[in-house]
């Protein structure tokens, strides 16, 4: 291999080092260098006493690794913490149909008894001497004695104990000054308010149930409410636990019969939206750890390092954009999926080696990893809508503008309407009739909240003269009621499904022998 060979390669593996898969469970061995910390962060990391903090958000927006850093950091500064996933919990004996108390008495039990045994296998540094009495008392007890819950208290209190003089800087070595003093500051406050504590983490939380299956939502709702019994029993226990974001939209629906219930989470929740800026800041992060691995000085992103030029052109367009913009703008404001792209570009780069990532990789790579996001989200939401591979499909019939699919409010509507032409919809167990004008807005509204489609609308306080709105901004803008405000927008396709769309539109351009340019249309 010559020295430009090694060099190439040297910088690729080093790039994919630090972006090897975009999960968790593929980044532990950079997790803690890698974290980006926001200043949000302490307020996940500290519940209030006595009742859980729940941390909502959509698949791949970081909940997993999150919870991952912060096990980590809280045992590097002497604090108990532990992990329980919908495995470790028996809920076998819950049945499909049963009142709130009784689903919560059991989803109670199984998660003592899983914190119980979770702790003899995850903190065996904890249990020792007169705590390995105290611990043993209890699991010998097991989780049906009177007083189970009171002699895990005190194994507990025993093992938890108030922060004091941790260098917060070596716990969190890629934190600057001004954010490690602020977290010590919350830390310190938030444990001492019961002289200690102890952690305990459930990630998942819905994978207890399966979404379609009877009562998938009241085992949910049980194990929520179980939780939060067990914060508010074991007063030095703080209580995390992750949801996906469409799960917990669905817990607030009324016909659940939980209403009341959802009201007194709602104060508890940390909403994990990542933002665009926060997805360039984990990239760049990276790029400055790889670059560093190949001894680089500078503290700084270095897209010149393995990118080529400052502006590559678009894929299917003749429009030039960032790499840090091109990047960003296809994560799905998903942490995960900005790295799953790069991860693609630098192994394309490795066949055969070129010097840098180039806008022909990025070409070749871009159909390929559009069509990926297609799958996943399809995957994702399987369960609520079999048919939303054909729905995204069906997109492609639309015009669209050089590097973007627009389209009017009654564009949209005209084509959600032809849908059930081609193939039947159903959407929650519900066969979707769009000539009902209810029934098409729900769909309508389901694939906005997925994040397939955003409406721009006219805001000249911003640089373009528009601004999007996100389902997080304003998760009730699609509806009957509000069509007025509809109509003043302009729909886009994500990102992130558009290449998928342009190939699917070539395609099919090609079958029927139609010209394979795409028509662009200008619009004023």
């Amino acid at each position: 291999m010559n020295q430009q060979a090694s060099l190439i390669e040297e910088r690729m593996n080093a790039l994919l080092y630090y972006v090897p898969t975009g999960t968790t469970e593929g980044e532990k061995h950079i997790l803690n260098e890698a974290f980006v910390q926001t200043d949000e962060y302490k307020k996940i990391i500290t519940p209030p006493p006595n009742s859980p903090r729940l941390l909502v958000g959509k698949k791949g927006s970081g909940k997993s690794a999150i919870i991952d850093f912060s096990i980590n950091m809280l045992l590097k500064a002497n604090i108990p913490a532990l992990l329980l996933k919908p495995l470790d919990i028996d809920l076998d004996n819950m049945p499909h149909e049963g009142s709130s108390g009784e689903l919560t008495r059991i989803a109670y039990k199984g998660l003592l008894k899983a914190l119980a045994e979770n702790i003899g296998s995850q903190l065996t540094g904890y249990v020792k001497g007169d705590n390995a009495v105290l611990y043993n008392e209890a699991i010998a007890s097991g989780v049906q004695d009177m007083d189970f819950v009171g002699k895990l208290s005190r194994f507990l209190a025993a093992v938890s104990k108030p922060i004091t003089t941790v260098d917060f800087t070596s716990v969190l070595p890629n934190a600057d000054r001004a954010s490690s003093t602020k977290l010590e500051k919350a830390l310190k406050t938030n444990i001492n308010e019961s002289s200690g504590a102890f952690y305990l983490f459930i990630d998942d939380t819905d994978q207890v149930a399966s979404p379609g299956s009877p009562g998938h939502l009241n085992r949910i709702w049980a194990v929520l409410l179980a939780a939060r019994e067990i914060a508010q029993r074991i007063p030095k226990s703080r209580v995390i636990i992750s949801i996906r974001d469409e799960i917990w939209r669905e817990l607030s629906k009324e016909e659940v019969g939980q209403r009341d219930q959802w009201d007194h989470f709602l104060r508890l929740v940390f909403a994990l939206n990542p933002n665009l800026d926060h997805v360039q800041e984990i990239i760049e992060r990276r790029l400055v750890l790889a670059a560093k691995k190949c001894g680089a000085k500078e503290n700084k992103p270095h897209y010149p390092f393995f990118f080529e030029g400052e502006r590559p052109k678009m894929p299917t367009s003749q429009k030039r954009s960032s790499w840090r913009d091109i990047i960003k703008s296809r994560s799905r404001e998903r942490p995960r999926d900005a790295v799953q792209l790069v991860n693609m570009l630098a192994k394309q780069a490795l066949e055969p080696p070129v010097t840098k990532i180039t806008d022909d990789i990025l070409a070749k790579v871009m159909p390929v990893y559009s069509e990926e996001r297609a799958t996943l989200l399809s995957q994702e939401y399987e369960k609520e809508c079999p048919s939303l591979p054909q729905i995204i499909r069906s997109f492609a019939r639309l015009e669209y503008d050089e590097g973007s699919f627009l389209a009017g409010s009654e564009q949209v509507k005209k084509h959600l309407k032809s849908l059930p032409s081609s193939f039947s919809i159903k959407l929650s167990g519900m066969i979707i009739n769009p000539d009902d004008d209810e029934q098409l807005f729900r769909l309508w509204s389901f694939l906005f909240l997925i994040g397939f489609i955003f409406p721009r609308i006219s805001d000249s306080r911003e640089k373009d003269n528009y601004r999007f709105v996100y389902p997080s901004d304003d998760p009730n803008f699609v509806c009957n009621e509000r069509w007025n405000d509809m109509q003043k927008a302009l729909w886009e396709i994500h990102p992130a499904f558009r290449d998928h769309l342009i190939s699917v539109q070539r395609s099919e351009q090609a079958q029927f022998g139609l010209p394979t340019k795409p028509k662009f249309k200008k619009r004023h």
